[in-house]
């Protein structure tokens, strides 16, 4: 069932655990917002699960998106807890669970019982080395590579003319992204921007051969629209010769 660890993975990057008001009682809400073009996607973890509501949600100036919410507090606790309990968040969004889980379980109802002045901590909750060491981090990986990864074909200048790239970043996940760099063996510099977002992008023949080596052999698959990124990124490599007289590029994925 590491199908359910790679959920993990994507929920890191697209979804949340969230208690708000709604009058004077609390409302507990789990989510996923992907891309309309990943509606699919949505689907299959409505499916895997076998609850949840899916609609869709247009905002001025920004593209249409679909959502998969649970709020039911029976399906909360009998569905969603227990993959998050046996296969936890790996960033600092486990807060945000580890409040929501507690809060649900004391069955708090009325907001003025909450604890409002939460917070979430800035402190990384794992260090790389526990973050390297999960059971589950490769299938965890995957998920956030599917929330969070990026594969590229750039022009450039010289004898070839492309040149592949992969990048992958997250939010306040500095420990995350180095995790992800070490296990992965880049040498690259992790950058952090204005936004205390932390990115590590590549390109050497060392690294892209890497993560084709990582998504061939890691135990789970891309599910989304992600899954076409990567396997038109791969028929531009192979037209590359800085990477195809190095590396043994997959036919099939």
């Amino acid at each position: 069932d590491l199908i359910f660890a790679y959920l993990v993975g994507l929920i890191e990057g697209d979804g949340w655990f969230s208690i708000s008001k709604k009058g004077k009682y609390l409302m507990y809400d789990f989510g996923i917002e992907v891309a309309l073009r990943d509606v699919q996607l949505i689907y299959k973890i409505k499916d895997l699960l076998g609850i949840g509501t899916v609609f869709f949600r247009e905002t001025e100036g920004r593209s249409k998106t679909v959502i998969l919410r649970v709020r039911n507090k029976s399906h909360l606790i009998n569905v969603i807890l227990p993959i998050f309990d046996k296969y936890p968040l790996l960033s600092n969004k486990q807060y945000d669970y580890l409040r929501f889980r507690e809060a649900l379980l004391k069955e708090i109802k009325y907001y003025e019982d909450l604890d409002t002045n939460y917070i979430r901590p800035n402190a990384p909750l794992n260090s790389v080395e526990i973050i390297i060491n999960t059971p589950y981090f490769s299938s965890w990986l995957v998920g956030f590579i599917e929330a969070e990864g990026c594969f590229s074909i750039y022009n450039k200048t010289g004898r070839d003319s492309k040149e592949a790239s992969f990048d992958i970043s997250q939010t306040d996940g500095e420990n995350l992204i180095l995790a992800i760099c070490k296990y992965l063996s880049f040498t690259q510099k992790v950058y952090r921007d204005k936004t205390n977002s932390f990115k590590v992008k590549v390109s050497s023949v060392r690294s892209i051969e890497n993560v084709i080596k990582f998504m061939k052999n890691a135990p789970v698959k891309l599910l989304s629209h992600k899954k076409l990124q990567y396997l038109l990124w791969l028929k531009e490599i192979r037209r590359i010769t800085r990477y195809t007289k190095k590396i043994n590029i997959p036919d099939i994925y």
